[in-house]
C-alpha cells in the first residue's frame, strides 16, 4: 500500500520532530561568535550533564594520555581542548539525541557519525569548511528519519523492497511515498534554518549533478557516503556503492587508486575513535 506524501505534509509534521534541544543551539551560537569567551562557553556547557561528561571525558582522555592530572571543572576542560573539539561534541551529542527516537537508532547513529567524519576529513583536505561538512554529513540521513518516525511500518517495507529486489533506496521511496529521503530532509534543513550549503548537501547527497557537486560541501558529504557505504561504516548486508559523482572527486581533488589508501585507513581510525567517544 503506498502513502504518496507531498512537501506540503513534510512542512505541517516537520514541527513534531524531536527539536534540538534549545542549549545546544544557544551553544553553536557562542561557538560561531568570535567574540564568545571561554567562560561564557563552559557556563552554557554546564546546563547540559551529558555535554558536561563528555567535554570532561574528551579533555582527560588528553590528560591522561599526557601522564598529567585530570580536571574536574568544565571551564579547565573546554580550555584544554578548544572550540573546534567542543564544536564536534556538540554537534554530535544533538544528532544522537534525535536518533534516540527512533527504530534502528543504533545503525543510523553509526551511519550518520560515519558520513559527518568522511565528510569533514574530506573538507579538511580540500580546505573546504570542516564544519560545515560534519553538520551536513551528520544530517544527511535527517529525511529517513521523518519517515521512520511517522511512517514507520510503510518505512520497514520500503527497506524490505530494498534487500528483496536490490533496489536503490531512493527508487523503492518514491514508489511507496511519491518522494525519497533526500527531498524530505531538504524540507526538515529549510524548516530547521540550516545554511543553504548543508541544505543543498542533504537533498543531493545521492546523485548531485555537476552543478551541485562543485559546491564543496555538496561534493564531501557525497564521497562520505560513497565512502562509508564501501569501508561497510557501520557493517550490514545493505550496503553498496551505485555510483560516484566525477564532478565531486574533482572538487575535491580526490584520485581512486593507491594514493587513496592512505584517505580511507584515516576516514575508517576517525570513525572507531568517534565511536569510543559516543557510543
Amino acid at each position: 500500500m503506498t502513502v504518496l506524501i507531498t512537501p506540503q505534509r513534510v512542512k505541517q509534521e516537520v514541527s513534531r520532530l524531536p527539536a534540538f534541544p534549545l542549549v545546544i543551539n544557544e551553544l553553536l551560537h557562542v561557538l560561531d561568535d568570535d567574540t564568545s569567551s571561554m567562560m561564557v562557553l563552559a557556563q552554557h556547557v554546564e546546563r547540559d550533564p551529558v555535554l558536561t561528561g563528555r567535554i570532561l571525558s574528551a579533555a582527560n582522555r588528553l590528560l591522561r594520555a599526557e601522564g598529567w592530572q585530570e580536571v574536574r571543572d568544565v571551564y579547565t576542560a573546554a580550555s584544554l581542548i578548544g572550540f573546534s573539539r567542543i564544536r564536534e561534541i556538540v554537534l554530535t551529542t544533538c544528532i544522537a539525541n534525535l536518533n534516540g527516537n527512533f527504530a534502528s537508532q543504533h545503525f543510523h547513529w553509526g551511519h550518520c557519525l560515519a558520513a559527518g567524519v568522511a565528510a569533514q576529513e574530506l573538507a579538511l583536505r580540500a580546505k573546504g569548511n570542516q564544519n560545515g561538512a560534519l553538520v551536513a554529513g551528520l544530517l544527511h540521513d535527517i529525511g529517513q528519519l521523518w519517515l521512520a518516525y511517522f511512517y514507520p511500518l510503510e518505512f520497514q517495507q520500503v527497506r524490505l523492497q530494498v534487500e528483496v529486489h536490490d533496489m536503490e533506496i531512493c527508487e523503492a521511496e518514491r514508489v511507496m511515498f511519491g518522494m525519497d529521503h533526500s527531498e524530505i530532509g531538504g524540507i526538515v534543513a529549510e524548516y530547521w534554518q540550516l545554511p543553504k550549503d548543508i541544505t543543498n548537501a542533504i537533498v543531493n547527497h545521492h546523485d548531485p549533478d555537476d552543478k551541485a557537486a562543485r559546491n564543496p560541501t555538496v561534493a564531501a558529504v557525497h564521497l562520505a557516503e560513497a565512502i562509508i557505504q564501501a569501508l561497510d561504516l557501520p557493517y550490514r548486508d545493505l550496503n553498496y556503492v551505485f555510483r560516484v559523482s566525477s564532478a565531486a572527486c574533482r572538487t575535491l581533488g580526490v584520485h581512486w587508486g593507491e594514493e587513496s589508501f592512505a584517505l580511507l585507513g584515516v576516514i575508517d581510525a576517525r570513525y572507531q575513535y568517534a565511536l569510543s567517544v559516543f557510543p
